[in-house]
């Protein structure tokens, strides 16, 4: 019996140390490849205090591949200039300026009336460019973030499946582009989106900021039924929100350079293939270069090894078809 007991004893010893030593490499493995895998910024405004020389340099000095899929809500107006230099490597898409636009002068309501001049003329448009092969997709459309700007007068919520959002949808879906919205996690929301995602299968439709929820059971509910549904996870940093001590604020957090939560994790682990990264420099404030050791040492490098490529750029590169 002691003879017994004292194998099994040995046993369980080696186990668990091979088990830790498998676990111990993992993690390096993860850490080293998290800090050299190239990135695709997927959510990068190009804002009037960057330049493109500056976006340029900032790229090859942070290894990011790609960047942009969201547009310039506070100018420059024209990004041609940075498509122009950075060629393929900007990822141009079309709408969030003019339904900025619309919201200034219309308000809310203006944002789902298909009649207006803005929206005929970006339609018409943002047709042409994608026929040309200017842009990818349309983005950041702002429907719902009635909670999450912090100016009130940027706030807003309209139907997320009004007849100038599907209009675009219907060019996304000629052109094989994608669509990414900045929504919350309202119920009437989130049915509004699963309507797209059913009615427009061939459409990507990237969710803004991961629909800045801290629901993991909604998220995975979601990327589950439909599989044109992707979450990008830019403004889920720490170093996005100075002041942690609102309680809604500390949901949103998700990752910073030295911390990850684990049901998030786990998450991404288990469907890697729908999730991408984003630094989201929205203001001056926002420091880029902070927002990448976050996703490079507190997200990435969390997760497997095998996870790794797919969220730091694979994904992107698929989905919005990158050179």
């Amino acid at each position: 019996m002691l003879r017994t007991r004292l194998k099994h004893l040995i046993f369980f010893w080696f186990a668990s140390n091979l088990a830790f030593t498998n676990l111990a490499h993992a993690q390096s493995a993860s850490q080293a490849l998290a800090a050299t895998v190239p990135l695709a910024d997927v959510h990068r405004h190009v804002q009037r205090w960057v330049s493109p020389e500056q976006l340029k340099q900032q790229m090859q000095e942070q290894n990011v591949g790609w960047s942009g899929a969201v547009g310039a809500p506070f100018g420059p107006w024209d990004t041609a200039p940075y498509a122009q230099l950075l060629g393929k490597k900007y990822i141009a898409t079309a709408g969030q300026v003019e339904l900025s636009g619309i919201y200034a002068q219309h308000g809310a309501s203006g944002l789902t009336d298909i009649n207006l001049d803005t929206y005929k003329t970006l339609l018409q448009r943002s047709d042409k460019l994608f026929a040309d092969g200017r842009i990818k997709g349309f983005g950041e459309l702002i429907l719902n973030n009635q909670t999450s700007n912090p100016l009130a007068s940027f706030r807003r919520k309209v139907n997320i499946d009004s007849a100038p959002i599907e209009a675009m949808f219907k060019i996304a879906t000629k052109y094989k582009g994608f669509v990414q919205i900045h929504s919350e996690d309202d119920a009437d929301s989130i049915d509004q989106l699963k309507t797209l995602a059913a009615k427009y299968p061939e459409v990507a439709i990237i969710l803004s900021h991961c629909l800045l929820t801290g629901n993991v059971e909604l998220v995975k509910s979601l990327l589950t039924q439909h599989p044109n549904l992707y979450c990008e996870m830019s403004a889920r940093s720490k170093s996005h929100y100075p002041n942690l001590d609102n309680e809604r604020i500390r949901t949103r957090v998700i990752y910073g350079e030295d911390f990850a939560k684990a049901e998030w994790i786990k998450l991404i682990d288990a469907l890697p293939t729908r999730f991408m990264v984003g630094t989201d420099t929205y203001n001056p404030n926002v420091n880029f270069e902070q927002n990448i050791a976050e996703i490079r040492k507190g997200l990435l490098a969390r997760l497997q090894p095998i996870s790794i490529e797919q969220v730091a750029y694979k994904n992107a590169v698929r989905v919005m078809r990158l050179d």
